[in-house]
């Protein structure tokens, strides 16, 4: 079983997402993230929960800014409403 960091970094290696920037976007302090890449402290769950719910949100929004900007170089028109459905909320809260 892999611990929480080690999931989270796979993830963020896969989404190409530097993960000090997915705990930003997560509200979680800097200070948690070194302490946890030093070895000082293991992250909780629902820290890592957290940072991996950034690192999905982050990378969407990647995907989102590649496909607008394929579609603009492409010079065929946009449809808005196909767009938006492709990016809809997964999960309704918290």
């Amino acid at each position: 079983m892999y611990s929480y960091l080690t999931t989270l970094t796979n993830r963020a290696k896969e989404c190409n997402i530097p993960l000090l920037k997915a705990f930003k976007s997560a509200g979680v302090p800097t200070s948690t993230y070194y302490r946890t890449i030093n070895g000082a402290t293991e992250l909780r769950h629902e820290t890592a929960r957290k940072v991996m719910k950034a690192i999905e949100k982050l990378h969407a929004l990647e995907q989102a800014r590649a496909d607008t900007k394929e579609l603009r170089e492409s010079d065929r028109g946009i449809d808005i409403r196909k767009v938006r459905a492709k990016y809809k909320p997964r999960s309704t809260g918290s």
